[in-house]
């Protein structure tokens, strides 16, 4: 063999050495490609399970945080109960309707012992240097806010054709469902108030929808409406008001009115004897418009009643003409509120309840308003 040829063979032997080099770098190559995608799959694997596990996380940290929210408003709820000593949730009514026929008939021994005209609905200072005695002069003397009979204007209601019985039916619903709303759009209806107009022309005090006993008497569930806009659903005993029941004022004037500060007045709780004698809630819906300024106006009680008077410990909430409102705690006696102190302000005002959230701020009422506080009725 010639040194050419070997040459050439030396050639093609450096070319296959270098073939078989980049197919073995191809190789490496490829097996790194591999080993990547598979780290790179397994870590967006991890990846998505971290979030997951993140959002996971923020949802039940959701969860937990409204379960807490939720608790938190239960024991504010449960600690007022406790505060007002285990008084009957006012918001509730019996809604059992009558199982007998009922039937439509005055009352004949009911008085109409309730009503607002009543109103210990102190518009209350807590200042005893808020004011002085020239605005203490006014309709509202810083306590005692009274309720005036319905004047009707130019209104003739004795001409409003009315059905008693469907009236007083289709009420009974309404206030069997606790159905506030229903029960004050019906009220000022012409029909409604002419109904209860025109008992002030009868010798009857009310008209009754409802059970009755053997003499005719309202004996059981029942509704009455008397006059003046006022209504009683609940329980009776031989004629008189006496069990549960709720009891409402609507203050119903002509639209060119602007003495009366109430728009309605509503008493929930325990009757016997036909007054309010037991626990129960007194609530008093104001036009803000009228309000004086810089006094404050009871909006609830929330206490004990003996013949319809304030006993026993009270609660109390109360607003100003700005819609502020405060808590107010203290003591009764025979609807007189028993004084902290023997303090008395330049408007021989005393002491005598506490701003539950202030207890250096006070509820002061001269000795002359301190007496026939809660639901009686007005001459």
């Amino acid at each position: 063999m010639s040194k050419y040829e070997d040459e050439i063979d030396e050639e093609l032997n450096i070319q296959d050495l270098d073939s078989e080099a980049d197919d073995s770098s191809d190789n490496e190559k490829s097996s790194e490609e591999l080993f990547e995608d598979e780290y790179f799959k397994e870590e967006s694997k991890k990846g998505y399970l971290i979030r997951f596990v993140l959002l996971a996380g923020v949802f039940l940290l959701c969860i937990i945080l409204l379960l807490v929210i939720l608790n938190i408003k239960k024991n504010k709820n449960d600690n007022a109960e406790d505060l007002q000593n285990n008084i009957i949730d006012y918001s509730k009514v019996e809604s059992d309707l009558p199982t007998a026929e009922p039937v439509i008939t005055p009352e004949p021994t009911a008085s109409a012992t309730v009503n607002s005209r009543d109103i210990p609905t102190p518009g209350i200072e807590t200042d005893p240097n808020m004011t002085d005695a020239s605005e203490n002069a006014e309709d509202d003397n810083g306590f005692a806010v009274h309720g005036m009979p319905m004047e009707t204007g130019k209104k003739d209601y004795t001409k409003v054709k009315f059905d008693t019985k469907s009236n007083l039916k289709e009420m009974e619903g309404y206030f069997s469902e606790n159905h506030n709303e229903a029960i004050k759009d019906l009220a000022y209806l012409d029909r409604y108030i002419a109904m209860s107009y025109s008992l002030n022309f009868t010798n009857e005090d009310c008209y009754y929808y409802g059970d009755v006993d053997s003499e005719g008497r309202p004996d059981g569930k029942g509704i009455a409406v008397y006059s003046d806009n006022r209504y009683y659903y609940g329980d009776f005993v031989h004629g008189q008001r006496s069990g549960s029941g709720k009891w409402v004022h609507f203050h119903i004037h002509d639209e060119s009115d602007t003495r009366d500060k109430l728009i309605y007045h509503e008493y929930q709780g325990e009757f016997k004897n036909d007054k309010p004698n037991g626990q129960g809630q007194d609530h008093y819906e104001y036009r803000s418009e009228l309000l004086s300024p810089n006094k404050n106006y009871i909006t609830n009680y929330i206490c004990s009643y003996k013949d319809g008077l304030i006993d026993g410990s009270v609660y109390c909430t109360s607003t100003d003409k700005d819609g502020d409102y405060h808590d107010w705690e203290g003591m009764a006696k025979n609807g007189s509120f028993e004084y902290i102190s023997e303090s008395r302000d330049n408007l021989k005002r005393g002491p005598v309840m506490t701003d539950r959230e202030n207890p250096d701020s006070y509820m002061w009422i001269s000795e002359k308003d301190n007496k026939n506080i809660g639901v009686i009725s007005y001459e």
